[in-house]
């Protein structure tokens, strides 16, 4: 574990990235783990078992969406914050288990709002925070089924003369990406984004994974946390509109409830519901490999070499790096979403990195901005 305790590595091919070079204590500082995570597995269930909840306060809102659906879009806050930076609004974009009362995602808030950024709003995703779906629609990354324009258009109508920053974690980092792909994205009230533990491009070989340590400590809770979310109905009136919804695409949910991993239920679920052949097409369609070179907006993605959900090698690097507005800050050990990095209390390197890249990618702006 030790040969993993190493700085991180940067890449990427434009000013922002040499900004992060120069700039960034945490860039010239070794990131160094606890040698009780000696597998990122145990990365993952050492930070969800023992990290404990930060003293923020949440105000519950909600989104109503175009097609009738609605969401959680919660507003997080503190007693006693800094408001150094009041001139931006950051958007959270959690994971696929996660969401606004996550004990990540509160960490994460918690890190910016000491930072000095004090509008810090979570759009969480359909079916999540007990609000019942209620439309005939999920919360996908990629074209229609991305609510993320919806929940920036809120932000904007509320916040007019402010920047935009968005923040996303796992299959939020995607999302921000497809929004970040999009004409609609290319408009001054959006500042960029700060990602971590984004998949760029989805694999069968990563998710088709059935047994091991990963799988019992990841992918397992994954697997049976995705198939409740999208079996529970919280009303009647939900439980129709899911029967009706899935009995029209030729859905069985027994078989969906017998997938054996995340291959199987995409397969049996996630692709027929919305109109895609198979598992690899809906990988092509939300892998952001292959809509990276449409943004154009600076990004920085935080990931680890040994995150088993996003192998290293699923970059691509010399086409990630084609964008001189992308730029991947590696780290030798983190597992996914995880990150340990002190044990007592149990705290999270991506409270640090994510935070100070947030703060940089505003100066990065501002300096930019007063050169034109």
């Amino acid at each position: 574990m030790i040969r993993k305790w190493k700085k991180p590595t940067l890449y990427g091919s434009g000013a922002f990235k040499h900004f992060l070079e120069t700039r960034s204590k945490l860039v010239k500082e070794k990131y160094c783990p606890p040698l009780i995570c000696l597998n990122p597995g145990m990365q993952f269930f050492v930070r969800t078992k023992y990290e404990k909840a930060p003293p923020v306060k949440i105000i519950k809102e909600k989104l109503s969406l175009s097609d009738g659906g609605v969401v959680a879009f919660d507003r997080i806050t503190i007693d006693k914050g800094c408001q150094t930076y009041e001139d931006y609004v950051v958007l959270i974009s959690p994971g696929l288990r996660e969401s606004t009362h996550s004990i990540k995602s509160l960490a994460m808030a918690y890190s910016l709002l000491l930072k000095g950024f004090p509008n810090i709003f979570v759009l969480n995703q359909r079916g999540s925070c007990s609000i019942p779906t209620m439309s005939k629609k999920l919360s996908l990354a990629f074209g229609q089924y991305n609510d993320t324009k919806e929940g920036i258009a809120n932000l904007e109508s509320r916040f007019p003369e402010k920047k935009i920053l968005l923040i996303g974690a796992c299959l939020g980092a995607m999302f921000v990406i497809d929004y970040l792909s999009t004409e609609e994205a290319n408009r001054p009230s959006i500042a960029g984004a700060v990602l971590h533990s984004c998949n760029w491009e989805l694999k069968t070989d990563a998710l088709n994974v059935k047994s091991g340590i990963n799988y019992e400590l990841f992918m397992k809770g994954l697997l049976k946390d995705t198939i409740n979310r999208i079996s529970r109905s919280s009303t009647e009136d939900e439980r129709k509109i899911k029967e009706e919804w899935f009995n029209e695409k030729g859905i069985d949910m027994e078989w969906v409830r017998q997938s054996k991993s995340i291959w199987d239920l995409e397969g049996r679920f996630l692709a027929p519901l919305v109109d895609l052949s198979s598992p690899e097409e809906y990988y092509r369609n939300v892998s952001p490999i292959y809509k990276c070179h449409n943004v154009n907006k600076p990004v920085v993605v935080i990931n680890s070499r040994d995150d088993f959900m996003a192998p290293f090698e699923n970059f691509n690097l010399p086409e990630f790096t084609k964008n001189p507005h992308l730029t991947l800050w590696s780290t030798a050990a983190g597992g996914h979403v995880s990150f340990v990095d002190k044990l007592f209390p149990v705290t999270s390197y991506l409270d640090r990195a994510v935070p100070e890249c947030a703060q940089l990618l505003r100066d990065f702006l501002e300096e930019e901005g007063s050169t034109d």
